[in-house]
């Protein structure tokens, strides 16, 4: 019999995962530029081609890290199969999510169902997930066509400016201000973001990094995403704010990996502290910042690729 992997784990289980690597030391969407290892690129379906998202991305790249894997290919045993390969024998596989909707009827406190003003059942709907086993095609035989060929990071620390990125706090609507200081910052009720000087950054893509983290801030603002870190900022060091940073930085990543950065910048340490003990106390948080993440990683997409008449 097919060997299930239980809901009510699932969440407690990656969440593990995850807060194992952060107190090692390791950013599961980081990764370490040596060794001719490609950046992080968005990981995708082997058959179909189509990327994945969110909390599937960091547990992808999370295992890339873990075991060695070059390409961003993925598929199921069956997939494997029908790209006329296989899964090694003994090959083990990493799980990731997706998330099913549930209609059932709605009841009241003793159990009664509740009917609406033409008599039929009210429905409600609910969100649980499932785990689907996948393999990297470095695990396969007979996938080899498949490979692709990543060129390694620059080792250069080439100062080449992205025009395409410099104009992207313009296409969100707010000003980018380059000062001499040491941080930068996005200032929720100016809306607009600050940034030290480019030449103070050992590498461009450190940069652009640091402003994709910052854009990734900004998207949260009343008049775009609405999210409370940034809506409803309370103060610098709160769980709230610290949450908020959780989401700009798997922002940064995801943002990064679809817009060819490499993204190295070290996390605050404290910063880190406050996610492990987030993630600890609440087996959803992962989850709940990957979603978000995901959703102001779209809203950045889609303004990078607004024409900048468009944007004005």
């Amino acid at each position: 019999m097919k060997k299930q992997t239980q809901p009510k784990d699932l969440y407690q289980q990656i969440t593990d995962q995850i807060v194992e690597a952060l107190e090692q030391g390791t950013m599961p969407w980081q990764r370490p530029w040596d060794n001719g290892w490609p950046q992080m690129s968005i990981p995708c379906n082997g058959e179909s081609g189509r990327q994945y998202s969110g909390i599937n991305v960091l547990l992808l790249w999370m295992s890339s890290l873990q075991k060695g894997f070059k390409q961003r290919k993925w598929v199921t045993f069956q997939g494997a199969n029908h790209l006329g390969g296989q899964v090694r024998s003994g090959e083990k596989s990493t799980v990731i999510i997706f998330y099913k909707q549930n209609m059932s009827e709605e009841k009241d406190d003793d159990g009664n169902v509740i009917f609406d003003e033409n008599g039929e059942p009210k429905m409600k709907s609910s969100v649980f997930i499932r785990g689907h086993h996948v393999f990297n095609i470095e695990q396969c035989d007979g996938l080899e066509e498949y490979y692709e060929d990543f060129p390694a990071p620059e080792t250069s620390s080439a100062m080449s400016p992205r025009p395409d990125l410099d104009v992207l706090p313009a296409k969100m609507g707010m000003q980018l201000y380059n000062k001499v200081q040491d941080r930068a910052c996005y200032i929720p009720k100016r809306d607009c973001i600050v940034m030290p000087d480019f030449e103070k950054f050992n590498t461009a893509d450190d940069y652009y990094a640091t402003l994709l983290h910052e854009c990734g801030h900004a998207t949260g603002h009343k008049d775009r995403l609405d999210r409370d870190g940034v809506a409803r900022f309370d103060k610098f060091g709160s769980e709230r704010y610290a949450f908020e940073e959780l989401i700009a930085e798997l922002t940064s990543a995801f943002t990064c990996a679809h817009m060819n950065v490499c993204n190295n910048i070290s996390q605050n340490a404290a910063y880190i502290d406050h996610w492990v003990q987030a993630l600890k106390s609440d087996k959803k948080a992962i989850f709940r910042a990957s979603s978000q993440a995901r959703e102001a990683t779209q809203y950045l997409i889609d303004k990078f690729n607004q024409e900048e008449s468009l944007a004005a």
